[in-house]
């Protein structure tokens, strides 16, 4: 059997997405074809001229844009070429086609002569064009565009339903990134070469990993994350629209939840082994939206000198950022909370109070914490899952009311991992939480941080039925003497040894908000006696 050694080989190409904003493309000839071709055209952002009798029916809806004009064949010279970034020619052009392509081949534009791929630089393929970003062509580089446009068809009709949605999300986090790298950029001409190396090293760390987050399993799924051993919640339940949900958390879930909840990026400032943020990190792993229905994107950073510059970076783009770190982490984090005190900007920062004891136990200690109440931040307490989960919502609330970064001190003795059932906020109760926090503090004028704070433990009260105050008095009303307390301390005080309180008439004042400190407050809720 012969072969036919002149079969012709289709030439190898190279598939690019040129960009045409602000240049023009030349269309010569008319009738569909030359319409087809411009709407090509104007789709990528060109303006074209037709160089032909008219400007073709299929374009009435670009006849009044002022991007499409129209210009006789015959008034064409080859010094027009340089003008236009592509050219393309059709069959029925009244006008020398060799010249026009000679011309554009001489001045190094690509032109495109309808059936004719061997003089053509680049050939039309079959695209389809979604509502976001994407765009799907498939070539066969001329030999079978029919195929081609079936094959496109096939593939379109297989794209995952939410793909576009998780597109338009990748996008505003890519800007997010590169609006907080902007701002780093002015930051780090004030900085010292420490501090400026620091900056940088968190910045590309955080660029690299803000990303939309690929769902690995459902959100309804019980147990643990695959690669965490932190039990987390039926979210589900809690995006039902009740008011609250009882679920079963400890502290770091429960004050995880709201972190997530009402952020879209987390930062976890602990050492893996420490656990604190897990159901963070897995919740952003699983793709699980906020209570805004967005994607959050959590990473772990690192804890050392410089810690949180990226927490600047990203609240200077406009996010809700929230931070969940160990207590030791908050030294290091001063300067930069110092800063954002200074230009009111509401971050959120979830510290887990804790040390090792000589057992590598881990014991409620709040010496690290203290060291950064020198930033005017407001510091508020927590001790139980239920109280984390609570004052979690507080911290957000006013954060984003008052516009000053809240740092919240969560237990982080080894008793606070023990789970217990408590009542959780639903992600849309949570939202409107806040909402009503910040119009309230619009609406009446608060200008002090310990206002602001008093009118989000109303609004829980009034919301979920549970009552707090920045100092919480229990013991006898003629107590002669009291233990000043906070967190699991005053809780164990609290709960475990009435009868000893009330045999020595002594009490214990629970301190709630440790910043701003209230001394008039603090006075009257101890027994005048």
């Amino acid at each position: 059997m012969a072969t036919n050694t002149n079969e012709a080989t289709p030439t190898p190409s190279l598939i690019v997405g040129l960009r045409l904003a602000g240049k023009r493309a030349a269309v010569f000839g008319g009738g569909q074809a030359a319409a087809s071709r411009a709407v090509f055209a104007l789709d990528a952002g060109a303006d074209v001229v037709i160089y032909g009798p008219n400007i073709p029916e299929a374009l009435g809806k670009w006849t009044g844009s002022g991007r499409i004009h129209l210009s006789p064949a015959a008034s064409y010279a080859a010094a027009d070429i340089v003008a236009f970034g592509i050219v393309f020619v059709t069959n029925d052009a009244d006008c020398n086609q060799l010249a026009v392509v000679q011309d554009a081949h001489a001045a190094g534009i690509p032109v495109n002569i309808a059936g004719n791929t061997e003089m053509s630089d680049f050939v039309l393929m079959p695209t389809y064009s979604g509502s976001s970003s994407l765009q799907v062509a498939v070539t066969t580089n001329g030999v079978a565009p029919r195929a081609a446009s079936r094959l496109l068809k096939e593939i379109v009709r297989k794209l995952p339903a939410d793909l576009e949605p998780q597109l338009k999300e990748a996008a505003r986090l890519s800007s997010m990134a590169r609006a907080a790298e902007k701002e780093h950029i002015k930051a780090l001409a004030k900085l010292d070469v420490v501090a400026a190396d620091a900056t940088s090293a968190d910045m590309s760390t955080a660029a690299t990993a803000i990303q939309t987050p690929q769902a690995s399993m459902s959100s309804s799924e019980a147990g643990a994350d695959t690669q965490s051993a932190t039990p987390l919640l039926d979210l589900d339940a809690l995006r039902s629209g009740a008011v609250q949900v009882d679920q079963v958390a400890n502290v770091q879930v429960a004050s995880g939840y709201i972190s997530h909840a009402l952020s879209d990026l987390c930062f976890v400032y602990s050492a893996p082994e420490q656990e604190i943020g897990e159901a963070v990190l897995a919740w952003s792993r699983r793709a699980e939206k906020n209570a805004y229905g967005d994607w959050v994107s959590a990473l772990r950073m690192e804890t050392r000198s410089g810690a949180g510059h990226a927490l600047w970076g990203a609240l200077s783009s406009g996010s809700k950022v929230a931070a969940v770190a160990s207590a030791e982490s908050l030294p290091y984090m001063v300067p930069v909370i110092s800063q954002l005190v200074a230009r009111n900007l509401p971050l959120v920062v979830h510290a887990s109070a804790q040390s090792l004891d000589e057992f590598a136990v881990a014991q409620s200690d709040f010496a690290d914490a203290f060291l950064a109440l020198q930033t005017n931040a407001i510091f508020i307490v927590s001790s139980t899952a239920q109280e984390a989960h609570d004052m979690a919502l507080v911290a957000h609330a006013v954060a984003q009311a008052a516009k000053v970064p809240v740092v919240h001190l969560t237990n982080g003795s080894a008793e606070a991992a023990a789970s217990a059932t408590i009542r959780m906020s639903s992600h849309a109760q949570a939202a409107q939480y806040v909402d009503a926090i910040v119009k309230g503090a619009g609406s009446s004028g608060a200008t002090s941080h310990a206002a602001v704070i008093q009118q989000a433990f109303a609004e829980l009260k009034n919301t979920f039925g549970r009552t707090y105050r920045g100092f919480e008095y229990s013991g006898n009303a003629d107590a002669e003497s009291a233990f000043v307390s906070l967190g699991q301390t005053a809780s164990t005080l609290q709960t475990s040894l009435p009868s000893i309180l009330k045999q020595r008439s002594t009490g214990v004042l629970n301190v709630r908000v440790l910043r701003p400190w209230g001394a008039d407050e603090f006075t009257s809720s101890i027994p005048a006696t």
